[in-house]
Formats: C-alpha cells, structure tokens, sequence
C-alpha cells in the first residue's frame, strides 16, 4: 500500500511552486497574445473601454443567458465535479426510450404551434464575473421580466443571406472541383430554405451540430486505417482533429445557451443531417481523404462569412447582450483545453486569448475560430494531392461520368434491339461491356485518376 501524500510539506511546497509557474505562464501567454494583437492592430485599449462601457451600462449585464432545450434536461459538462467521475449514461434501451418518449411530446406541441406555452425561464441571474454553478430554480418577478427581455432583444437579431453571399464572391475563392463544389452549393441553398433571416441562432445551432461531423469521421477513418496497418504517418492529426471537433463542441453549446435548439423542427434536422453528414463524410475520405478535406474548407470559409456578416449585422445589440456562461468557461479559463492544438496554421508566436464578456466578443471569436479551421483543413490537403489542380479532377470527373452514361446507353440498346452483336460492326459489344471488357476496364482506371 502506498504511503499517503495528503501531509507531506515537502510535496505541498512543490504543488505550490507548480500552481505559482502555471499562473505565470498563463499571464505571459496573455500578454503575448495582447501584444500580438496590438502588433496586427485588432482592437485599441480605446476601443475596449468603449465596448466595456457600453456593455455594463447594458440592463442585462448582470443575466444568465441560457435557454438551452437539451441543456435543461440533460445539463452542460461545465456543472460537473472536477473531483469526481461524472458518471455514466443509462443503457441505450433506457435512455432511447426515454428520450423518444419526451420528443414525441415536444413533435405534439410543435404540429399544434404550442410549444412557446411550456419555455420557462431555465436559469437565475448570477452576480460577479466568477463562473459559478448555480442551480437553475424558481426566479423572482423581476428577474424574469428581465431574462424575458433578454430573449425578446435575441428575437431581433437578423442574418442576411444576400450579405453572406456578397462577402464569399468578394473574397479569394476556395479552389474546389465540381463534385465538391455541386454538394456544398446545395448544402448552402438548403440553409437559406430551411432557416429565415430573423432565425439566425436557429441557423447557428444548426450548423454547429452538424460542423463536429468531418473532424469526427476524420478521427474514425484515420483509426481504422491504423488498425488495418494502411497508413500510420498520419497519426497526429487525429489530436488536431479531435481539438476541432471540441471547438465546434463550445459553439454549439453557445448556441443551445442562447435557445437556438428550444423547436423540435430544429433538433430534428440538426441531429439526422448531422447523422447523415458524418456518413457522407466517410465515403469521401474512403475516396479521397483530400476530396473530404476540401469539401470541410469550402464549409469553414462559407461559416466565416456567416459569422462575419452576423457579428457586423447586429453589432449595436451584441455589444449590450452577456455572453452564455459556456463562452466564458471556455475562452476565458486558466486550461484552454486544446485551443492551441487546432490552429495549425498560425505562427507559433501568434497567440489568441479572445476577450468574451458580450455576445460581440462571443461571435466575434467564433467567426475567428473559423477561420482558424479553413487554414487548418487547406493545410491538410498536401500540395502533390489532387488538390492541387482541381481542374484535372473535373475532366476526370467528366470522363468517368461520361463512361458510365455510355455504358447504360449501350445497354439499353441492346435489350432494345434484343442482340449482343451489330452486324453493320461486327462488334462484339457483349464482350466489351463483360467484366474483362475493354470499357470496363477503362472506367476502373479512370475512376482512380482523380485521387492519384
């Protein structure tokens, strides 16, 4: 049995010098990154002050901002004891059963428009700047009247799809080949159909639940090939990719914060798009990893121009709404836990440490982080891949596409006609059309020619 360590001066005196260098090196780190920041000219003192004057003579200042649907029943990671284990899940049958049970009454409110009769206030206001743990509970009048006004103020925020649009033609294009680009044209113009521009949190929350998927599917097909002895060279980005996925993890929880997942109609499309979205991600990485990761940056740089053209849309607004408490356990604690790790990208020196103390400071961070993912996915895709002329992997396309279109034709003409053999040829097309055929094989080789 080993000895115990609880009294022992001389490891304490160690614990305490440990805990006095962290504090150091988080200050330093701070410093460095605010010096970086006046280096690049983001943000004068001036302007802090500014905001910060604005922002605390704002009436929800002092409000818990969390509205969150799946945050009220199954509650945030940040409220769980750093000292013991958080537990585990129930089996799937029980927890399945329960939450289908509990969705299938929310689908009921949604189909008669009643859902908004059961949306209580979910938190208390808290006092200080300190991220404590208080435990949602019955609120005083006041109180509510003033997170109900919070609400409201969320209500008008607006996003215009026309701006969105505008800011990604003005900017450098993402180099993409038409296979890639035809999906993330449809995934776009399916944003703008499902979520109307007064619905811009909805969007977000959407878009968050579903912006884990790639980085997740990475970390799956990456493993697998490890497993089967394919590829091992890659191994450490499953680390980059893993620190991804727990960044989009804070946004969307920014997100459920601010009620953006309170409809059933959102929760519904988000979690079956995201099911779907992890899935088509994995059969392009099994077709070409540099495909899936082009396809990733095409999406990060449209979320940045979402996000920019949100945060300069409602700035006036954003700068007097508090920011979630999620926010701040996240971009503003002693353990950024991996924020570094997924910015691959940016100069070893260049350090981010986002000030978050209004929902401008929040989105504004958000629309920084992704960025820092499209640098991250274009560094991923290697200068020799087929990425790198992506009109080579057009004409292939073309070419293949073009195989198989004849190949069905000519098949039908020959149940057509009811022969294998033209005499006005004398071609044997049941023979090139076998599996040894000539234009079988053609088709085999050209649909390698793209991920070469």
């Amino acid at each position: 049995k080993p000895p115990p360590l609880d009294d022992d001066p001389e490891l304490d005196s160690l614990e305490q010098d440990v805990l006095v260098a962290d504090i150091a090196a988080g200050e330093a780190r701070e410093k460095l990154a605010r010096a970086v920041e006046h280096r690049l000219g983001i943000g004068s003192v001036e302007s802090m002050d500014e905001a910060d004057t604005l922002f605390n003579a704002s009436p929800f200042a002092r409000v818990r901002c969390e509205y969150g649907y799946m945050q009220s029943n199954a509650g945030a990671f940040i409220d769980v004891s750093k000292t013991r284990p958080p537990g585990v899940p129930k089996n799937v049958l029980a927890i399945s059963s329960a939450n289908f049970t509990r969705e299938l009454g929310e689908m009921v409110k949604y189909f008669k428009k009643t859902e908004s009769a059961d949306d209580a206030i979910l938190a208390v206001p808290f006092s200080g700047d300190e991220l404590d743990n208080v435990v949602p509970g019955t609120v005083s009048q006041p109180d509510a009247d003033t997170m109900s006004a919070l609400r409201d103020e969320l209500e008008t925020l607006t996003l215009s799809n026309a701006g969105i649009w505008e800011r990604e033609h003005a900017r450098p294009q993402v180099a993409a080949p038409l296979i890639i680009k035809g999906p993330y044209l449809a995934l776009c113009f399916l944003l703008d159909v499902l979520f109307l521009e007064n619905k811009p949190i909805q969007r977000f929350w959407f878009l968050e639940t579903v912006a884990r998927m790639p980085y997740f599917s990475y970390n799956t097909m990456l493993t697998i090939y490890e497993l089967l002895g394919w590829w091992r060279r890659s191994s450490e980005l499953q680390r980059v990719h893993f620190a991804e996925q727990w960044n989009e993890y804070q946004h969307l929880l920014v997100m459920e914060s601010l009620g953006g997942d309170r409809s059933w109609r959102d929760r519904f499309l988000g979690q079956h798009a995201a099911i779907f979205y992890f899935l088509f991600m994995c059969l392009t990485w099994l077709a070409s990893p540099a495909l899936a990761y082009n396809f990733s940056e095409l999406v990060e740089a449209h979320a940045v121009d979402t996000y920019g053209q949100f945060v300069d849309e409602n700035k006036k607004v954003l700068r007097t709404l508090p920011a979630p408490r999620v926010a701040k356990a996240y971009w503003t604690s002693d353990d950024l836990y991996l924020f570094d790790a997924f910015q691959t990208a940016r100069p070893k020196r260049a350090l981010r440490r986002p000030r978050v103390k209004s929902l401008y400071d929040v989105f504004s961070a958000i629309r920084d982080d992704e960025a820092e993912h499209v640098a991250t996915m274009g560094e991923c895709q290697m200068e020799g891949s087929a990425m790198a002329d992506v009109r080579k992997v057009d004409f292939v396309t073309f070419l293949v596409t073009a195989s198989i279109a004849a190949n069905f034709w000519v098949t039908a003409l020959i149940e057509k006609t009811g022969g294998t053999e033209i005499a006005a040829t004398e071609l044997d097309l049941g023979e090139m059309l076998g599996e040894d055929g000539v234009l079988a094989a053609a088709a085999r080789l050209l649909s390698f020619l793209p991920f070469m």
